[in-house]
Order: structure tokens, then sequence, then C-alpha cells
């Protein structure tokens, strides 16, 4: 094989498959997620994101970890610093689901009536 600087063949050129560096289905995903700031695609597509995390956490169980309000470790085997962790993660997607999903919903519904009117 020669490796000199004068070959006219580029790596990419030499490989097609090396020349993208994206796969397609990051590709496809990245093209789904893309909606301008703010529009009510994106405030539904991050009410999503906030629904899809919170449900996470509800069945990963972070839920017994709220006890460390109560100044109480969820786990022995956790530890409090770890147990404190975990409930205050899931209290901030609980109160993100609770607060900010109906208003990125209802902003969305709102904000689509209004350019349907203009």
């Amino acid at each position: 094989m020669n490796f000199s600087s004068s070959s006219s063949v580029s790596g990419a050129e030499a490989h097609p498959d090396l020349s993208h560096s994206r796969t397609p289905t990051a590709f496809s995903i990245r093209l789904a997620w893309r909606a301008e700031f703010l529009s009510p695609k994106d405030l539904v597509k991050r009410a999503v994101l906030i629904a899809v995390l919170y449900g996470v956490a509800w069945a990963g169980g972070l839920k017994e970890y709220t006890s460390v309000l109560s100044n109480t470790t969820g786990s022995v085997e956790a530890g409090f610093w770890l147990s404190a962790f975990l409930g205050l993660a899931y209290i901030s997607l609980y109160l993100a689901f609770v607060l900010l999903v109906p208003i990125f919903l209802l902003a969305a519904a709102m904000l689509s009536g209004w350019k349907r009117l203009r």
C-alpha cells in the first residue's frame, strides 16, 4: 500500500461510508426534534420530555427517596447523600411535571390558536 501524501484520493473519498459521520437514526431524530424556540411544537416536545423523565423516575422507584424531607434515608445501602440527591431529583421532576407540563401544553394550544387566527 502506498501511504504517500501525493495520493489524489482522500480517505473520505476512498471510503464513502466514512464520509458521513452521522448515522441515519441520529440524523432523523435531530430533524424530528428541530423546532423554532418557544413554538407550539417546541413547547409540546418539552412537555413530553419532562413527562417521560418523570415517568422513568417514578418507575425507577425514586419516590421512596423523598423521605429525605423528614431527615430519614430512603435506603440504608444508598446512604444519606445519595438518598438526598435522588429525592431532590424526584421532587424536581415531580414539580416540573405538575407545574410546567400543563403550562407548556396550554401555551402551545394558545399559540397555535393565535397563529390560526392571524
